[in-house]
């Protein structure tokens, strides 16, 4: 009797191929989908090496103290031509006397004996003030002008001779007005900082709301966006990059604007201060002063910073950090 019992065809190499990929799509991956288990975390130690970046540090700190290397041995004062290696003996830079002369050392016990100097603190807070106040209301304005005038074109167009006349007039030669104006006190300081503010932030932002690409509107609308939400989600990212960078250059601006306010009239400040030590010949006090005034300009960039990076975390990649193991 033959057996009844038949030999079951063997599966072909595409059957088998099938069931390969069956049996991968089944432990949980989608088709079509990138598997996610394949991206490993990069050590946080590891990042943090990545931005620190050392060997640029190590370049940063050599030339640091190698710039106060030749302040400390007042051999930036001997003066002399940057042209002396063509032949050429004119002396651009005249050697300083000594009395004008002010090394780091001396600028270091000046910082170190001002802690308990309740009036250096009160001409602090004064200039504190001043530049939080113009770099405020002059950004808020900036802004807000910036952004009407960006959208709405013929405005841009009636308003454009005017500003720019405003914007070509020397801010310098407002500050002994606007001291007649608003008096000794921080408002003239104030206005003047809110001026020059209001400029470096409103030009860009204007530049800015009027390049935002077309065809992101147009793709907006046809998805049946509002007009708030077409501002909020088309225009707005389009110009915080270039929004952020005005405030942090107008930030040292504002610094800038009510220092020089204070050199022309102040009762309290820290320009006025400046412009004291100078007057007397305390340049090792002036130099800690100009260092107080970059550290405070500093300070208001490294915040300015993080709020860039808080706002414009978008712009970097889902998997920032991660890696992709192969």
């Amino acid at each position: 009797m033959k057996s009844s019992d038949t030999a079951s065809p063997e599966p072909s190499n595409d059957e088998t191929d099938n069931s390969q990929i069956d049996s991968s799509q089944s432990e949980g991956s989608e088709p079509g989908r990138f598997d996610m288990s394949k991206v490993v975390e990069i050590p946080r130690w590891k990042r943090i090496l990545k931005a620190v970046d050392l060997p640029i540090q190590f370049v940063r700190i050599a030339l640091f103290v190698l710039i106060i290397w030749a302040w400390e041995s007042r051999w930036i004062f001997k003066g002399g031509s940057p042209f002396s290696f063509l032949g050429w003996d004119y002396q651009v830079f005249p050697e300083i006397i000594p009395l004008f002369q002010g090394v780091p050392s001396e600028a270091w016990n000046f910082l170190l004996d001002i802690w308990d100097d309740s009036l250096f603190w009160g001409d602090f807070w004064v200039t504190l003030q001043e530049a939080i106040y113009g770099f405020v209301i002059g950004s808020t304005l900036g802004f807000t002008v910036g952004l009407l005038l960006g959208s709405f074109r013929r405005a841009a167009k009636v308003m454009s001779p005017f500003l720019i006349f405003a914007n070509a007039v020397p801010k310098i030669a407002l500050a002994p007005i606007l001291i007649l104006w608003y008096g000794v006190d921080i408002a003239s300081k104030v206005a003047l900082a809110t001026i020059i503010v209001f400029f470096i932030v409103q030009i860009p932002v204007q530049a800015a709301v009027a390049g935002v690409d077309p065809d992101l509107d147009v793709v907006a609308t046809s998805m049946g966006a509002t007009q708030f939400q077409k501002f909020r989600f088309v225009v707005i990212p389009g110009i915080l990059g270039p929004l952020f960078g005005a405030l942090r250059l107008s930030s040292i601006y504002s610094i800038l604007a009510v220092v020089l306010g204070e050199f022309i009239v102040s009762k309290r400040g820290l320009g006025q201060r400046l412009l004291y030590e100078t007057n007397n010949f305390g340049m090792g006090k002036a130099i800690g002063l100009i260092t107080i005034l970059a550290g405070l300009a500093l300070v208001f960039n490294f915040i300015i910073g993080m709020m860039e990076r808080r706002f414009l975390r978008w712009q970097d990649t889902a998997a920032r950090g991660k890696v992709v193991s192969l």
